[in-house]
């Protein structure tokens, strides 16, 4: 285990190609967290000039709320890590790497677990990225701050990590299936954003509520601020059973189907 490790850490610390789009990523995401409330405030206040009814100014970053509330608006950048993903195990069969790690004696299975290792330390880090600027920008809105304030609704970190695994785990498979990184964006890309949410509107509701990328964006739902009461809108509070079990179950099963790609394709 330990070298598989290694190889892993060795192909992405001395690439300075990861290194830029891991920036990118943390700049993106900091970019939006950090400046997503002073936007929609400023948008609030200049809607009250024509609205009948006064729209209050609100915090997205006070404990325990923050968790929920950064935690759904980070899903929105989740593909920018999955396509990071994409582009490196792609470029495993693009330059011959997996031919060559065979020849080395490494066994297919083991190549499977090298690239899940990379996928779970991607979803890893994007959580801790977000555990970091919650912290900070709950530390710097929160008045006061109890033991209880504090870790209640922290179980969404949990459910963002999940959450990445599952949309990380499809975009593998995609690649695993395509082996072209441009292809494999373009097709993942179109899933996500295209053809899923168009195939929803014409299959029955309980297939699309149960599609993959509908199910594991179904993990952290809206969160309930105070613009969205003030409308007399409601959103679940809470994380649904069988939203985890079938994030889960999705994980399994496209990381199973990558690996059998991976165990009877021609190198």
């Amino acid at each position: 285990m330990k070298y598989l490790y290694r190889i892993t850490g060795r192909k992405l610390f001395k690439s300075r190609i990861f290194w830029m789009m891991i920036l990118l990523y943390v700049i993106s995401i900091t970019s939006l967290l950090f400046g997503i409330e002073a936007f929609i405030n400023k948008v609030a206040s200049n809607a009250n000039k024509n609205s009948p009814v006064p729209i209050p100014e609100f915090s997205l970053y006070t404990f325990p709320y923050i968790w929920q509330n950064l935690s759904f608006l980070s899903g929105f950048l989740k593909l920018l890590p999955a396509l990071i993903l994409i582009v490196f195990v792609s470029a495993e069969y693009s330059y011959k790497t997996m031919r060559q790690h065979m020849m080395n004696g490494l066994s297919r299975l083991d190549y499977f677990f090298s690239q899940f290792i990379f996928l779970f330390g991607m979803a890893l880090f994007s959580t801790l990225v977000l555990l970091i600027i919650t912290l900070i920008l709950g530390f710097q809105h929160t008045e006061t701050i109890t033991f209880a304030n504090f870790f209640n609704n922290s179980f969404y970190l949990l459910a963002y990590f999940l959450e990445l695994l599952a949309f990380f785990s499809i975009a593998f498979f995609v690649t695993s299936l395509l082996r072209r990184s441009g292809l494999s964006i373009l097709t993942f890309s179109l899933l996500y954003v295209v053809i899923e949410p168009i195939s929803r509107f014409y299959l029955p509701e309980a297939i699309a509520q149960n599609m993959p990328f509908k199910r594991i964006g179904n993990l952290i739902d809206v969160p309930n601020t105070s613009l969205m009461k003030l409308f007399g809108v409601n959103f679940r509070t809470y994380i649904d059973h069988f939203d985890i079990i079938l994030s889960l179950a999705y994980s399994l099963l496209f990381l199973f189907l990558s690996y059998q790609l991976i165990k009877k394709r021609d190198l």
